[in-house]
């Protein structure tokens, strides 16, 4: 099906995982392998439990100072181009001649810094199902200001997340802020008119940081006051234990970055580790394990998965094997996100 960008179609999906104690995980990408990987999961989790038009949110930054995600996806480094090179592909993966094309696309532009991405915030809008319109670097009552003025220039036209509280970049040498409060949450609401909030709960919100904490007494107060139309930041934090939990605590879109890079590239360096044999002359290895970068072992004809004697093979160092490394992992990541977020229920 095309993409689903309408605002009532969103709203109505948002309200239905709401009611069914689902949450949405929010995928990230920067490049196109990443991007059908999230499709692919979602293809596999449909087919699992019957139901053809299931939504998957994949998701990416522009601008975003933490991670430019689409002056990353090109080599010459244009996030409008790249902006518009995930459209394409995306638009291309939703066509009749693809094996996604039933699934329930809902594309999302994350952390726009209205100063940085209003081009894309307003330009690229009616492409989007959902847009994170991010003045959290702001004091309170200028981040309320900054999203309700984009609030009101969107009303009805896309499902619009805002960030409650001031955050700081972390490593930045601030202290982390504090837990948002209720009233604080019910303000922000009121004054902005926003779809979805994001809340501070302990979570860090630019990278994974090992002393965050996830708060789930505090998520549920929040969302006892302002319903169910939260969206959580910094999920790699969270032990995976309490993400079946996030929907119950009013969570409805959980956003994933990290770990799907993190497995992904590790993968990646480790089919490159396994087939040193079919990507360096033996000349090459020579010299890394002379300057003892790497052991003799790699030299042997049957180290790890050389195939026949040690030079570069074409299948090897060509892009096919590393992308269906990368592919392959982020998409059963993918899965397992999904199933812990309580998908089977979409077919309750």
């Amino acid at each position: 099906m095309p993409l689903v960008t309408d605002y009532k179609a969103v709203k109505d999906i948002y309200a239905e995982v709401a009611h069914r104690g689902i949450g949405l995980p929010v995928f990230c990408a920067e490049d196109r392998e990443t991007l059908e990987a999230i499709l692919a999961a979602g293809l596999k989790i449909s087919k699992e439990i019957g139901v053809e038009d299931l939504p998957v949110v994949p998701a990416w930054t522009c601008r975003y100072p933490a991670r430019g995600q689409m002056a990353l996806l090109t080599a010459c480094g244009n996030p409008i181009l790249g902006t518009r090179m995930m459209f394409s592909d995306l638009q291309l993966l939703a066509s009749e001649d693809s094996p996604y094309r039933k699934l329930c696309i809902m594309p999302h532009l994350d952390h726009a810094f209205p100063w940085l991405d209003g081009d894309v915030l307003h330009d690229f809008a009616d492409m989007f199902a959902s847009v994170m319109c991010d003045a959290s670097e702001k004091p309170f009552e200028e981040n309320i200001r900054l999203t309700a003025e984009y609030v009101e220039s969107m009303r009805g036209k896309v499902v619009v997340e805002g960030a409650v509280d001031e955050i700081y970049e972390a490593g930045g040498g601030e202290q982390k802020n504090a837990l948002t409060t209720t009233e604080q949450a019910k303000e922000f609401l009121s004054k902005t008119g926003v779809d979805i909030i994001v809340p501070n709960v302990g979570t860090e919100h630019r990278s994974t940081a090992s002393m965050a904490k996830y708060h789930s007494d505090a998520a549920k107060v929040i969302s006892a006051a302002v319903g169910k139309i939260m969206c959580l930041h910094g999920t790699s934090s969270i032990d995976q234990k309490e993400l079946s939990k996030l929907p119950e605590d009013g969570f409805i879109k959980i956003n994933i970055y990290t770990s799907l890079a993190v497995n992904g590239g590790q993968a990646l360096a480790g089919t490159v580790l396994d087939n040193l044999g079919n990507i360096f002359t033996e000349q090459q290895l020579h010299s890394y394990v002379s300057e003892g970068i790497l052991g003799a072992k790699v030299l042997r004809t049957d180290y790890r998965n050389t195939q026949e004697f040690v030079k570069p093979k074409l299948k090897y160092v060509t892009n096919p094997l590393r992308r269906d490394c990368w592919f392959n992992v982020v998409r059963d990541c993918c899965v397992n996100y999904m199933k812990l977020l309580n998908y089977e229920r979409f077919a309750s």
